[in-house]
């Protein structure tokens, strides 16, 4: 019995003294693990630093994060967000976010119109102003092609240390002259030799906070209605229309809500060289729903005169049970609305007595999807002068219906069908009317 507990102890002592052993191989190997960590960690930190910089390139199809600037509806025939290529600039430690994207996009377009009994104008915009009092351009019916439009484009973002900046850089191909000389949609006839390259947008904007950014550069008047109309396959659009133009911007925007005041170029020439004043309040309702109101005043000197132009703006989008849009605005002003937002020639912005001119001028649409590929637009636009104008060839009311198929069978191609109606009434209580059918393809790249 005493032999047999000695060997226990004997062997519960052995058990011991290898636990201990192994413990303290185990701690040995250990500590070599941490020096070498630690040797890594000071090799790494002893090492040059490595420049700031891009380290991952991504290209993808489409305007990528670069989506911003799409809210004129009288543009959206002309763009896509599934339009371009993009290339985005991504520091792996922010994977997926990028800090900076590129996109180039633009599109090759053709445009065929059919004028019954005159001649209006290009064949991608169709006015009201060649049909005159006494029928002179009454020459029968007139064809036209043209490549006018045709769009190259780039726009950028970048994050930046003080906010993101982002900017726009756009051309068309403009055919003829500006016959109004101010840079809107208004050209004479030109064949292929009178071509030349048209500066549409030349802008920057700045996020200066979340919520406030400057825009300096040429883009869409500040007083626009941009949300309100339809997609048409006329350039020109609506009687009630907008363009662009040099200014200096503030925006701010929370949710629903924005508005921004800006400076502009003056409209009319005067002493003071003031600019013009502009301003806009967006509000979007849930369900689809838009309301806008906008408003701009200029310094205006007929006849020697110190006078004020002004025009005020109101409109409104409803979205009819996700089926179809319900789209309205209304212009109201003296001097300003004809002279900047009416492109019809029949219209003065003074009046008989060299006062600016009283007008009026609304647009009604309604736009639904035929299909997932194809929708249907149709437009009524109408503007008056409440003044009368000297001169019996000037116009008293026009009016213009558009309507038209949009069918893009991939995002790379678009194709339109429009008939427009236009007619006329003279100061001299004469009248006429005009009729265009047209057809036009873009090729998306």
């Amino acid at each position: 019995m005493s032999n047999m507990l000695r060997k226990a102890l004997l062997g519960g002592a052995a058990l011991a003294v290898m636990t201990t052993g192994a413990a303290a191989d185990e701690l040995s190997t250990l500590k070599a693990q941490l020096a070498a960590l630690q040797s890594q960690v000071d090799s790494i930190q002893s090492a040059p630093a490595q420049p700031a910089g891009p380290s991952f390139l991504r290209y993808e199809r489409g305007l990528g994060g670069n989506t911003w600037g799409l809210d004129a509806v009288k543009d959206s025939a002309n763009v896509h967000d599934g339009g371009g290529f993009t290339i985005a600039v991504t520091p792996t430690a922010d994977l997926p976010a990028p800090v900076a994207e590129v996109t180039v996009y633009g599109y090759a377009a053709g445009h065929v119109s059919y004028d019954f009994d005159r001649a209006h104008g290009p064949a991608n915009s169709f006015s009201a102003s060649s049909i005159t009092v006494d029928g002179d351009n009454d020459d029968g019916d007139h064809i036209n092609l043209t490549h006018q439009q045709s769009r190259f484009g780039i726009k950028s973002k970048i994050d930046t240390a003080i906010g993101q900046i982002r900017t726009q850089l756009e051309f068309d191909a403009a055919i003829g002259t500006d016959i109004d000389d101010d840079d809107d949609d208004n050209f004479s006839t030109g064949g292929a030799g009178s071509t030349r390259v048209r500066s549409r947008h030349a802008v920057g904007h700045w996020d200066m906070t979340p919520n406030w950014t400057l825009s300096v550069g040429q883009w869409w008047f500040t007083a626009a209605l941009l949300p309100i109309g339809v997609s048409t396959v006329d350039f020109a659009g609506s009687l009630l229309t907008y363009s662009r133009t040099p200014q200096v911007r503030l925006s701010y925007s929370d949710g629903p809500l924005s508005w921004a005041v800006a400076i502009e170029n003056p409209s009319f020439e005067s002493e003071t060289n003031m600019p013009n004043i502009a301003g806009y309040l967006q509000y979007d309702i849930a369900g689809g729903h838009q309301f806008i109101v906008t408003g701009e005043v200029a310094d205006f000197e007929p006849a020697g005169d110190d006078e004020l132009g002004w025009a005020v703006q109101v409109g409104a989008n409803f979205n009819l049970a996700d089926v179809a849009t319900l789209t309205a605005g209304f212009g109201y002003g003296e001097g300003l609305l004809t002279q900047k937002f009416v492109f019809e020639d029949g219209f003065d912005n003074v009046n008989a007595g060299d006062d600016p001119l009283e007008a009026l001028a609304f647009v009604v649409g309604l736009s639904f999807g035929l299909s997932e590929t194809t929708t249907f637009n149709t437009m009524f636009s109408y503007v008056e002068a409440l003044d009368d104008q000297a001169g019996d060839d000037e116009a008293e009311e026009v009016y213009k219906v558009h309507a038209n198929i949009l069918w893009q069978p991939v995002k790379q191609m678009r194709m339109g069908w429009e008939v427009i109606w236009a007619h006329k009434e003279f100061e001299d209580g004469s009248d006429d009317d005009g009729v265009r059918a047209s057809f036009a393809t873009w090729f998306f790249f």
